[in-house]
């Protein structure tokens, strides 16, 4: 009966165990189809939307396969621990114990997450303007395109920092993005960017997302920064679709782009189809300096339909520029969004690195790119070359994909989830701000790794043994017999002090020349004779220099024979290394 017992309990264990593992497993593929049932429905029905609690579902699904996962391991982690309580007795175990194995079983399924993913969804992002979605809206075969050209391609899951290890140039693309570039980060990635020993490019496609206020961003990093060779003007782009009511495809919020100026990209280009784009504010917003080159213009019959009635409406379709009043005198606080051609195509050249804006990300989709009636390929590989000088050799196309995402659910693609993970490492790793959270982060993380307290206490003791023999030997020495016996006697440390500081005295004479001894003067003569010295030394050297500086003034004394004898194994040290 005893055995029966023993195999039963056995039996319920290892049911109870696969029992929350299929459920784990369940919870994660069914989360996976709930998510791409989502995607489908909203591409098959752009015009439709599910009730907001169906966009949540997936997400309930991965928590709770996250859960169950976590109590799976505690199951399975207490059982064996009362196996190992009846082979060993009793054993004591730490209260914490188990909620630091949760902790790390946690992160290691998020950290394992985008490595399995692909198994369920083989990788592929199936956002608008993904260079891996072969849909019509996506753009893989704008980056066939411009593979062929001979360009190395990367694509940047996480963050735009990702760049920054890059050894070549880098042409950066942002298609379309609708997601929300943080100052924070973005800033600094952008004065980096653009610094005058740098020569990189960017390729803005603005498509009614998060570019419009990039641009902001850009160019409060290039106006701030007085080493950037040039500024990257701010482009103006009302909310709202551009209708060309004289020159379009079908409809009018299918824009054919017939106006182009005298530009390396516009080379043999005379018609661009445009789907459903934005628009840019042109003269006299595209000269405020230090100004656009405007190289594509809608026709005059043009307007941005702002309410989505498809006809200009004076009283919704206008653009509030109050705020732009003290920038550009004159310019009324209501300027209409009609009765004028709209900016589309712009280009900066800022010397070392240049910049082109398009008011449309879909003029490069798979649908228009290969549309046979127009030259949107031909318009992609002049943008490509002109931003790159025509050197694909040096140069590296990296096309954001961190900021393409889901615009009604959140992405719990393989993809999104790897990005969503890896940026906050790389912008917490990039970021001058935050990045030296890092080092506590892994001390915290490895100090079970690190020197116990034992090893520690022997090390400190070895330490102090040896400085106690080193102190015997200057206690033996002639200088230490003939002089030390009346400086103890009389108690005068600080004058012995005072006269061993000549030797250091005479030395710093000849290195300073003729500036006088001072601690700034010592620091700043040993920066510039060693520019790579750490800011230990250099504390080392002031905090002597102050003291003994002092003692000489009178302003400090040395108290008793160990401050003495410290003072003189510093002095050493500093007559060493000066």
């Amino acid at each position: 009966m005893a055995v029966s017992g023993k195999t039963t309990g056995k039996n319920v264990h290892v049911s109870m165990g696969l029992i929350l593992g299929f459920l784990t497993i369940f919870l994660i593929i069914y989360g996976i189809f709930l998510t791409n049932f989502i995607e489908d429905y909203q591409r098959s029905n752009p015009t439709g939307s599910l009730p907001i609690y169906i966009s949540y579902l997936p997400l309930v699904c991965y928590i709770g396969a996250l859960f169950l996962g976590i109590g799976m391991f505690i199951y399975i982690r207490n059982v064996n621990l009362q196996k190992t309580r009846e082979i060993q007795s009793r054993k004591k175990v730490k209260s914490g114990s188990i909620y630091k194995q949760a902790l790390f079983i946690t992160i290691f399924i998020f950290v394992f997450i985008p490595l399995f993913g692909p198994i369920f969804d083989q990788g592929k992002n199936t956002q608008n303007f993904s260079i891996y979605n072969e849909d019509w809206n996506g753009a893989s075969d704008f980056r066939n395109t411009v593979e062929q050209q001979g360009y190395d391609i990367m694509s940047i899951q996480s963050s735009l920092s990702a760049t920054e290890r890059l050894n070549k140039s880098v042409l950066l693309v942002l298609l379309g993005p609708n997601q929300f570039y943080n100052p924070i980060f973005e800033i600094p990635y952008f004065i980096n960017f653009f610094k005058n020993d740098s020569r990189n490019s960017l390729l803005i496609c603005h498509d009614h997302g998060s570019t419009s206020t990039l641009l902001w961003e850009i160019f409060i990093a290039s106006a701030m920064d007085p080493d950037i060779q040039g500024s990257v003007p701010v482009a103006i782009f009302p909310d709202g679709i551009l209708r060309d009511n004289q020159s379009y495809d079908t409809r009018p919020d299918f824009p054919v782009i017939r106006s182009f100026t005298s530009h390396p990209t516009t080379n043999g280009i005379s018609e661009i189809l445009l789907s459903q784009a934005s628009s840019a504010l042109g003269e006299p917003f595209t000269s405020i300096p230090p100004g656009w080159d405007v190289v594509g213009y809608s026709s005059d019959y043009s307007f941005v339909d702002k309410n989505g009635d498809k006809k200009y409406d004076e009283e919704y379709d206008y653009l509030d520029l109050s705020i732009m009043t003290a920038l550009l005198p004159g310019i009324p606080d209501r300027w209409p969004l009609a009765g004028y051609s709209h900016a589309m195509f712009m280009g900066k050249d800022l010397g070392n690195g240049r910049v082109f804006i398009s008011a449309d990300a879909s003029l490069f989709n798979n649908e228009l790119i290969n549309n046979p009636s127009y030259q949107n390929r031909q318009f992609a590989i002049n943008i490509i070359n002109w931003l790159t000088f025509g050197e694909t050799d040096d140069w590296v196309v990296a096309f954001d994909e961190a900021h393409i995402r889901p615009e009604y659910s959140s992405d719990l693609s393989s993809a999104g989830i790897f990005g969503v993970i890896l940026q906050y490492i790389v912008h917490l790793s990039t970021n001058p701000i935050t990045s030296w959270i890092y080092p506590i982060i892994a001390i915290y993380t490895l100090r079970k790794y690190l020197p116990k307290k034992d090893e520690k206490a022997r090390k400190k003791k070895a330490k102090e043994q040896e400085k106690k023999e080193e102190r015997e030997r200057f206690r033996t020495s002639s200088f230490f017999a003939e002089k030390i016996e009346w400086y103890r006697e009389k108690g005068k440390y600080g004058k012995a002090l005072v006269l061993l500081y000549r030797r250091l005295e005479r030395k710093l004479n000849t290195l300073l020349v003729e500036r006088k001894i001072t601690t700034k003067n010592v620091i700043d003569m040993k920066i510039a004779k060693e520019p790579n010295i750490t800011k230990l030394k250099t504390r080392r050297i002031s905090k002597f220099m102050d003291r003994i500086i002092a003692i000489k003034e009178g302003k400090s004394k040395v108290k008793n024979e160990q401050d003495f004898e410290d003072l003189f194994f510093e002095m050493e040290w500093v007559v060493n290394n000066l």
